[in-house]
């Protein structure tokens, strides 16, 4: 048996370690706290010494074993219980400190913070497996199905997590039960992340439609101006402030003719207020906003200030999923001054990755209002709730 110590600030860096020295069938065989350096027994710094083993020719002892015959009075029963393997380890200590740090009260917040550390160091090791030796076999097709949607690895991580914890081995082993807890927890992480998800509200004077160009805002703006006139029989009209390209004026203009709606041009955030009153006698007024450079602070800057309306109302983050993650989240964060109600994602039709959706809500906390299918005014547009993203994470619909 190989027998090697570390000695090592972290638990996280002791199983990386281990990992990479010993392989993933190693154990730990101990560990204690320590203090090293210093002088006279002050300015020490505290470590942690971890003691990890394989023996690589354990596989081969046992055959051998198996192989020579016995008396029965010297016969012993092999014992049935195999040793524990490192991916075995990581599972059953990654559920455990998790559990530890829940029930645990502890009072200094770099204890709770190391156990968290490991925790989250134990799932990444996990979810880095690229043999999936760490995971249930049922849960193998699951995971390459939304590495395929773009899911993010701390996002699956916690996915994985919450399902081991649920449940049963048995039902570990059910590709269908697998495949219907992740769909559970799916929808239950979008709803803790907010409890906002839903349509536009009725009672809404003012609706706005913010975000980068070319992301289908007045579009969209016009399916639901559509929708609350020809189905909630709504007094509407229209304005833009987009004044930066005569194509979304236009394009407006023709929309607001055939819903027979008034539209106003805004040329600044001063001339909202007295454009608002001279459409009092509408119920709802939509309004569309310039799709500038996002990164422009001057840009957000104006979009602030055309928010700060009296009314009641409501603001509407509109991106696309042909859009990169990472440009998602660039606009995002761009946009954080600014109050956002919902988001809007286009443009499903025109990518069969829908893992942005999840991301985005789960670290961002966003509430979900809809998602466009098409161009069509005003058919290709769908209220966007949990259940549905969860269905077109796993391929259930639009497949």
């Amino acid at each position: 048996m190989r027998v090697k110590k570390y000695i090592v600030d972290s638990m996280s860096d002791a199983l990386q370690q281990i990992r990479t020295d010993l392989g993933k069938d190693a154990i730990i065989l101990n560990t204690k706290p320590i203090k090293t350096g210093g002088f006279l027994g002050m300015f020490c710094k505290k470590k942690i010494e971890v003691i990890a083993a394989i023996d690589p020719n354990e596989s081969k002892e046992k055959e051998t074993v198996k192989n020579i015959p016995q008396s029965p009075a010297s016969f012993v029963a092999p014992s049935t219980q195999p040793a524990p393997t490192f991916s075995n380890v990581l599972q059953t200590v990654a559920l455990q400190t998790g559990s530890a740090q829940r029930e645990e009260k502890v009072e200094s917040g770099s204890v709770s913070k190391e156990l968290e550390e490991m925790r989250g160091m134990l799932w990444k090791l996990m979810m880095a497996d690229d043999k999936n030796t760490s995971l249930p076999e049922a849960f193998i097709p699951l995971r390459k199905r939304l590495q395929s949607q773009g899911i993010e690895e701390d996002v699956l991580a916690s996915l994985f997590e919450r399902m081991l914890k649920e449940l049963s081995p048995e039902e570990m082993q059910d590709d269908e039960k697998v495949r219907q807890k992740a769909k559970e927890i799916i929808v239950t992480m979008l709803r803790e992340a907010s409890g906002k998800h839903g349509p536009l509200q009725p009672d809404m004077s003012l609706v706005t439609f913010i975000g980068p160009t070319g992301v289908g805002k007045t579009t969209t703006l016009a399916k639901l101006a559509a929708e609350s006139t020809l189905a909630r029989q709504k007094k509407v009209g229209m304005i833009t402030s987009d004044t930066y390209r005569i194509a979304a004026v236009e394009q407006l203009k023709t929309y607001a003719n055939i819903l027979n709606v008034p539209l106003k041009i805004v040329y600044s955030a001063e001339e909202l207020v007295p454009t608002l009153e001279r459409l009092t006698g509408c119920d709802m007024i939509f309004m569309d906003t310039a799709g500038r450079n996002y990164r422009n602070k001057e840009y957000v800057e104006e979009i602030n200030r055309l928010l700060r309306s009296p009314l009641p109302n409501e603001t509407f983050l509109v991106l696309s999923l042909t859009a990169k993650q990472e440009d998602l989240e660039a606009i995002i964060e761009s946009f954080k001054g600014v109050r956002i109600d919902k988001v809007i994602f286009t443009k499903t039709d025109e990518t069969s990755t829908y893992g942005s959706i999840f991301n985005l809500v789960i670290k961002y906390k966003l509430a979900l209002s809809y998602i466009t299918t098409g161009q069509n005014v005003p058919d290709d547009i769908e209220p966007a709730n949990p259940e549905t993203v969860a269905e077109l994470i796993l391929g259930e619909i639009h497949e």
